[in-house]
């Protein structure tokens, strides 16, 4: 079997226009080669392992949205100058939990008045020049986090929007303690909400921003926390303190006036087998003889919600007592 001829090695990116790859004297057979995998009209990914810069942190959504991710790499290699990836698709190169945009598209924006690429598989935004803080991820140009955000308010609900507000506030953890610096930070928000005053979906905007809280750890515990809270019971403290003996524990929702801990339990938890059980379990522990009721939820409950608000709420009624 005829081994490929090699590629030229100044390449930046796996995802390369055609034309690119030609100018620099790749032939056309070369192109035809069955290790180039064509990802959109025009444009080729490279051989080689998927780009792993681009895994952020140990967020169960955060691997769902990987696929999107890395078709945002895949068409990369179409973006020209004033062109940038926008929205959901910015959101999912930063490595927040939203939603992929409908039918596996990629969201491109350009600056008025160029265009973003016109493409079956591009949903294409055009915003005046000014309104937002560009940056680039790995060179790849995208809006600021904080715009990205704002972006947001166009295309997802409520709900969603403090889901990818709580994650841009929050540091991933470290793995020995401590947390990296978020994203953005809340007055980074404000002012790109100032900035785009008027924007589609900037006043869903507006109402999310109080609603943000941090540190959290995962989508559901916000989809949790919101859920106690649209029930009309009082709102939890996120990442709760714990003391216990001679440390400080931390729960993910809590009421430590009553002394209650709330704990999401994620599909993370059941990733290490008897390890994490064991962890869990002493931490739990550890709690309760501290004089905490711990109350565990699971994912199911979060869809069949009504067992689990009257738990919470008869919880409350007797830590009252």
């Amino acid at each position: 079997m005829t081994r490929p001829a090699p590629l030229p090695e100044r390449l930046s990116r796996r995802s390369v226009p055609t034309g690119v790859l030609l100018a620099l004297g790749v032939s056309r057979s070369r192109l035809r080669a069955e290790d180039l995998r064509r990802t959109a009209r025009g444009v080729v990914l490279l051989p080689g392992p998927p780009d792993g810069r681009f895994i952020h942190g140990e967020r169960g959504a955060v691997r769902e949205d990987g696929a999107h991710r890395e078709r945002c790499l895949d068409l990369a290699g179409v973006l020209r100058d004033q062109q940038f990836f926008t929205r959901r698709s910015a959101a999912a190169l930063w490595g927040l939990p939203v939603p992929a945009p409908p039918g596996g598209a990629v969201e491109i924006a350009a600056f008025h008045p160029r265009r973003a690429p016109r493409r079956p598989e591009v949903i294409a935004q055009r915003l005046r020049a000014g309104v937002l803080v560009r940056s680039e991820l790995y060179g790849l140009a995208l809006p600021s986090p904080a715009d990205t955000w704002c972006l947001l308010g166009a295309v997802l609900d409520l709900e969603d929007l403090i889901v990818a507000g709580d994650a841009a506030l929050t540091g991933r953890r470290r793995r020995h303690g401590g947390r990296q610096r978020p994203l953005t930070t809340r007055a980074q928000l404000a002012e790109a909400v100032r900035r785009h005053h008027g924007g589609t979906g900037i006043a869903r905007c507006r109402e999310a921003l109080p609603l943000l809280r941090d540190p959290v750890d995962s989508p559901q515990e916000t989809r949790l926390r919101r859920l106690i809270v649209r029930a009309g019971l009082p709102e939890p403290v996120v990442d709760c303190a714990v003391p216990v003996e001679a440390r400080v524990l931390h729960a993910d929702l809590g009421y430590p006036e009553l002394r209650i801990a709330i704990e999401y339990e994620g599909a993370y938890h059941f990733e290490d087998g008897p390890a994490r059980a064991r962890r869990d379990a002493d931490r739990w522990e550890a709690m309760s003889d501290a004089g905490w009721r711990v109350i565990r939820v699971q994912a199911n409950e979060l869809l069949l919600s009504g067992s689990l608000l009257a738990r919470i709420a008869r919880a409350r009624t007797r830590a009252s007592r």
